[in-house]
């Protein structure tokens, strides 16, 4: 049995509090992106009204508002990183509260800034809980929403300029009850990357196609063809998805003119980093194949966006023990793995350590994330910050 530090959420109470109203702040002046200003003075006067000293701003770039605040214990011990996501996204909010969004098309409807509020409510109980053994390395990173915040604090020394030793963080869950959490061992989100195919043939009068190199059939032809790098080239042993989510060409008004070039883009999700390099390489084939029976060019654009999340496996099982712990072996639970991407990945390719997620669901809170009735549950603060300061606690003492 691993030699615990316990922290039970009733002793979060307060602090979740305190963390509460910093969130209805942050929520009710959202930004989107990586240079979260408005956020990042938020947090900093947050940090600062614990008592700490210790932070540093503009982890990632001069663009980036990446904040990292270190609490060091009264002996020695580990060090382990804590990440919250600080960004929203570009969605006109719908909830009714009293802090909603005072932004248009700005919302926090992923939970980020309850992620940020449950991060806080951590560093303000180890402000107040000073004797404990090694070095919290609080992480508030912008720019998750697709604009790979991870990557440019990773890549500006986050890992070497603090000594991390371990990565932990949370993620809102409105499938599971608040009041609980759940746990993903391995592969937890997918390799996010988005695709565009451009068909560039001759275009010409739709009367006379003869004279035309048609892009539009080359396009329509690819639309399914795609569909088969996942039915007859992966594995059935592996998951993966092809969704082709535009499809552009020509002008509504020209019901005559047959046009010049077809554009598809689209997403692709896997988890091996094998299945990822085969889907690129038949996505490749496919539209050079079609191109050439149809006598046009094609281009193709695969962006490879976020790695896929991987929990280390031991980190998961250790963190699980402690969660049991912290709020009772009945509200951890099993979670599944998604498609979606999490670049907090970024992190995991660094360090081991894992993502867990926190319940929001109660007769309030039903909404999914990325919708316009989504709010982060307020209840679930002092669960997730128990989690998480226990986690901590243990990990930098083992």
């Amino acid at each position: 049995m691993i030699d615990t530090v316990i922290v039970k959420p009733e002793e979060m109470s307060e602090c979740a509090q305190v963390a509460a109203q910093v969130r209805h702040t942050i929520h009710a002046y959202p930004e989107v992106g990586l240079n979260l200003t408005q956020t990042e003075k938020t947090i900093v006067e947050a940090l600062k009204s614990f008592g700490c000293e210790a932070i540093e701003t503009r982890v990632g770039g001069a663009d980036v508002a990446g904040v990292v605040c270190v609490v060091k214990g009264d002996q020695p011990g580990r060090t382990i990183g804590l990440r919250a996501d600080s960004d929203a996204l570009p969605l006109n909010e719908n909830t009714g509260v009293p802090y909603a969004s005072t932004r248009a098309k700005h919302m926090h409807a992923c939970g980020h800034d309850g992620h940020v509020a449950t991060l806080l409510a951590v560093v303000k109980y180890f402000m107040e809980h000073r004797h404990f053994a090694g070095t919290l390395v609080a992480i508030f990173q912008p720019g998750e929403e697709g604009f790979a915040g991870a990557r440019h604090m990773v890549e500006d020394g986050l890992v070497e300029r603090f000594g991390i030793d371990e990565f932990y963080a949370l993620h809102a869950e409105p499938t599971l009850d608040v009041g609980t959490v759940g746990f993903v061992p391995g592969y937890a989100t997918a390799n996010a990357d988005t695709f565009e195919i451009v068909f560039e043939g001759q275009g010409g009068h739709g009367s006379r196609p003869q004279f035309s190199k048609d892009s539009i059939v080359a396009m329509g032809e690819a639309i399914l063809a795609l569909q088969t790098i996942v039915s007859r080239n992966v594995s059935p042993y592996y998951a993966a998805v092809v969704s082709i989510c535009c499809a552009q060409s020509g002008d509504p008004d020209g019901t005559s003119v047959m046009p010049q070039k077809a554009l598809l883009r689209g997403t692709t999700r896997s988890y091996e980093p094998e299945v990822q390099d085969l889907i690129e390489r038949r996505m490749n084939e496919i539209a050079q194949g079609i191109a050439q029976t149809y006598g046009i060019k094609a281009t193709v654009n695969y962006t490879r966006l976020y790695p896929a999340m991987y929990n280390t496996p031991e980190n998961v099982q250790a963190a699980r023990e402690i969660a049991a712990q912290a709020i009772g072996a009945a509200n951890v639970k099993e979670f599944s793995r998604t498609t979606g991407g999490e670049d907090f990945s970024f992190m995991l390719l660094e360090r081991p350590g894992c993502l867990f997620r926190l319940g929001m669901k109660d007769a309030d809170h039903t909404a999914p994330v990325h919708n316009e009735e989504f709010d982060f549950n307020d209840k679930a603060i002092a669960t997730g910050a128990a989690v998480l300061a226990s986690i901590a606690l243990t990990r930098m003492k083992s």
